[in-house]
């Protein structure tokens, strides 16, 4: 498995691929940011040879130095359950290890979500509720909170600090329709 870097010249691709992946969603203006060395987001396509299998990116927090995030990670319907998912992981959380994370961690929907959720149990992740009143689209949008230590140390737990839920939404029907 190989990661080809989102770039101005496959964004429409990789954006065709992210609303494959995830429909009525949009993480166009996530991957355009990403464009810009210094926003702290990079994506990727996933290729296994010749072929495109899925998304993959990893950004952060400024308030949080030692957390990675995943964002718009997704394996195509027809290279499931091949193990790419697991492997497309390990990849991000040796590049966050790399990269000197002490934690990798993700956001996901909480409802109707059961095998993304079990994925992430199977690869170690610990989850927990996301509930911020400060951040009110977890009341609309119901989202649970992965993390896993990266380097060995105990697992220090979100607990519900902002994930910027409510702008990550806004992004998103920039272009989609969420």
């Amino acid at each position: 498995m190989y990661l080809e870097r989102i770039t101005g010249q496959n964004l429409p691709f990789a954006v065709s691929v992210q609303e494959e992946l995830f429909p009525g969603e949009s993480g166009r203006t996530n991957f355009e940011e990403s464009l810009e060395a210094s926003s702290g987001y990079e994506y990727y396509l996933l290729y296994e040879g010749e072929a495109c299998v899925g998304v993959i990116g990893l950004y952060r927090y400024p308030e949080d130095p030692e957390s990675a995030w995943l964002g718009w990670f997704g394996i195509r319907e027809g290279f499931r359950r091949r193990h790419l998912g697991s492997e497309a992981l390990k990849r991000f959380e040796e590049m966050a290890a790399d990269r000197g994370y002490r934690f990798a961690r993700l956001y996901t929907d909480a409802v109707d979500n059961d095998r993304a959720i079990a994925f992430y149990q199977a690869n170690g992740y610990i989850s927990e509720p996301y509930r911020n009143m400060q951040d009110p689209a977890c009341m609309e949008y119901p989202t649970v909170i992965f993390s896993k230590s990266l380097t060995g140390s105990p697992l220090v737990l979100w607990n519900s600090r902002t994930i910027h839920l409510t702008e990550q939404i806004a992004k998103q029907r920039k272009y989609g329709d969420r």
